[in-house]
């Protein structure tokens, strides 16, 4: 029996077809974009369920809390999103840290982003080289330089047109390659994101059937390494 204090698992269980679909749950420190992001792209036998951030508490350890709270299965992958420009610095750097040791402990992936998640959208855009790119220094520049990029960025209103699947490749080759130059432990060294670890798991545990052509292409890439 399930705890009742603790929220459902997002996934329809009444309808026979889903029994054996995998689940991501990924709970997030912002409001509108990764929510928008990830509910574009519908992948068979696959549901990707985004808790965002609504109440304002949206520090690492409140970001946990509610990943925690969501009922899950072995079978589940549990994912943060994090972003690193407030709350990894200064006086937030212990509870910061402190917070992504518990999600180990408790078998939660980590996917942060530096400065902030608007980083991972522009990898869909510019290449790594790109100066624009390696002058971001805010969160605010960031999402500056994607309205530039783009014509209009809004995180309310994200356009599924720019983030198409040929895009999340590019996103995901770029993103490896960013996070391996910077290095660094729990948290990069200089602007990088790690969303690409979420897309890779993704890629990964799905089979060539399930995968439109796009992703197939890259999981062949993958499986090999």
């Amino acid at each position: 029996m399930s705890n009742p204090r603790r929220k459902p698992r997002p996934l329809d269980r009444d309808q026979q077809d889903y029994r054996d679909d995998r689940l991501y749950i990924v709970a997030c420190d912002d409001t509108y974009a990764p929510k928008q992001y990830f509910e574009a792209y519908k992948i068979p036998r696959l549901q990707i369920h985004v808790i965002p951030t609504e109440d304002g508490t949206s520090s690492a350890k409140h970001v946990l809390k509610r990943l925690l709270e969501y009922e899950s299965e072995e079978r589940d992958e549990r994912w943060m999103l994090l972003d690193t420009d407030r709350y990894a610095q200064r006086e937030h750097l212990k509870s910061f840290k402190r917070a992504l040791k518990e999600a180990r402990k408790k078998g939660v992936h980590v996917a942060l982003s530096k400065p902030c998640f608007e980083f991972w959208l522009l990898l869909h855009h510019l290449a790594r080289h790109d100066p624009d790119l390696q002058q971001v220094s805010t969160a605010r520049h960031a999402e500056n330089l994607l309205r530039k990029t783009l014509g209009a960025y809004k995180k309310n209103n994200l356009k599924p047109e720019d983030f198409s699947l040929q895009r999340v490749v590019q996103a995901i080759v770029e993103g490896q390659a960013v996070d391996t130059s910077v290095g660094g432990g729990d948290i990069p060294r200089a602007n990088a994101s790690r969303v690409y670890r979420l897309w890779e798991s993704i890629i990964r545990n799905a089979s060539p059937a399930q995968l439109p052509e796009e992703l197939r292409n890259l999981k062949r890439k993958l499986d090999k390494l």
